[in-house]
């Protein structure tokens, strides 16, 4: 029997850190999301970006309305909270395959996944670190092999 400390450890410190991040970018979506449903909000994020954009010397018509912004926004906040959910459900059953070595391969590739799930869904360099610590958990998931008795 070969103890697994080392990829569970990862993989919960990986989960902590991309919860972290993702709840994070759903919460900044629907916050922003809720704040321009009203006509005032709408308003006041234009009137501020077409401000930003004037004071940066960048012309309109080389950037997306505002309207699609906050639409992108709704978006994003949206599958953010999709990929949150695929993200913690992903791990809590590699976590539950891989105590007691039950199923390590099949929790290697729930790690895998939700390691590049956390990597996208957090715009590559807020999910680098969760991400980088599930993929060495499901390295090490499929590398390391129980030493075979005949062989001692």
């Amino acid at each position: 029997m070969i103890k697994r400390t080392a990829e569970v450890v990862l993989a919960v410190i990986g989960m902590l850190f991309g919860l972290v991040t993702l709840v994070g970018f759903t919460a900044i979506g629907f916050i922003i999301d809720s704040a321009a449903s009203t006509k005032e909000g709408v308003a006041s994020f234009t009137r501020s970006y077409y401000q930003s954009l004037e004071e940066s010397g960048i012309s309109a018509s080389d950037v997306p309305s505002a309207k699609q912004i906050l639409d992108m926004v709704h978006t994003y906040a949206i599958l953010a909270l999709i990929a949150t959910i695929v993200f913690t459900v992903l791990l809590v059953i590699g976590l539950i395959c891989i105590t007691g070595n039950k199923k390590p391969v099949l929790a290697g590739f729930m790690f895998l996944i939700a390691g590049i799930i956390v990597t996208i869904g957090g715009f590559v360099v807020a999910g680098f670190v969760p991400g980088l610590l599930l993929v060495i958990a499901a390295i090490l998931s499929f590398v390391r092999k129980p030493k075979d008795p005949f062989l001692a």
